[in-house]
């Protein structure tokens, strides 16, 4: 990661992997939408396999500060895995390097052992718990995801859900989204994930910061 103000070109590859009726979809539309309003090029690719509920379901988030030629992640900077098929796919070669970052759900993907770069966080247990909502474990995984790339802000993240909720869903949406970001923004992980990320060149934002363009041709 840089400090905003460089020319350095950079670029951050997502892949964003569960079943259906997980929200992997939705979950890369916010990112997408709020890499947009964080002044960034962004592209989106969601797989078309089964959407029924318990299918799989992939999505692929590209954010970089120059149009982007090719929307598809062949090698993801970053992985969410939201269950064990995901895990059991995605997270070895080519999709997952050696400074792949892995964002996991807690309790659908046993990860047998440490794994470095690996973060697990019990977003259904938190919807279903603390928000007393488990169709929103989709939004608390995107609230860290954000707050991990840190090239957007969580007010960013924020307006692109209300966008996308229905008027029942948006308080309970937001919450999620700041939870989400708080889970990651205090843990102690995050410096060294960060770290993982930082060859990549991408700017850190602040909430403070307007929205920045870096090294627009």
């Amino acid at each position: 990661m840089t400090e905003k103000g460089t020319n350095q070109m950079w670029r951050i590859a997502m892949r964003l992997a569960g079943e259906g009726g997980q929200g992997v979809g939705l979950a890369a539309a916010v990112l997408a939408e709020a890499a947009l309003l964080s002044g960034h090029e962004v592209t989106m690719l969601q797989s078309y396999g089964p959407e029924a509920r318990g299918g799989a379901s992939s999505a692929d988030v590209v954010i970089s500060d120059r149009q982007i030629a090719n929307p598809k992640v062949n090698e993801a900077d970053l992985l969410l895995i939201l269950n064990q098929t995901s895990w059991t796919k995605f997270a070895r070669a080519p999709w997952r390097t050696p400074t792949t970052v892995v964002v996991a759900e807690e309790g659908r993907v046993r990860l047998d052992g440490s794994k470095p770069g690996v973060l697990t966080l019990p977003f259904e247990r938190i919807a279903r718990e603390e928000l007393r909502e488990k169709l929103v474990a989709n939004m608390l995984a995107v609230g860290a995801v954000g707050a991990l790339i840190g090239c957007m802000t969580s007010s960013s993240l924020v307006e692109a859900g209300m966008a996308r909720s229905p008027a029942a869903f948006r308080a309970v949406n937001k919450e999620a989204i700041e939870r989400g970001w708080d889970l990651v923004a205090s843990s102690a992980e995050l410096g060294a994930l960060r770290g993982m990320l930082a060859h990549l060149g991408a700017p850190v934002m602040k909430e403070s910061d307007a929205a920045i363009l870096v090294g627009t041709p």
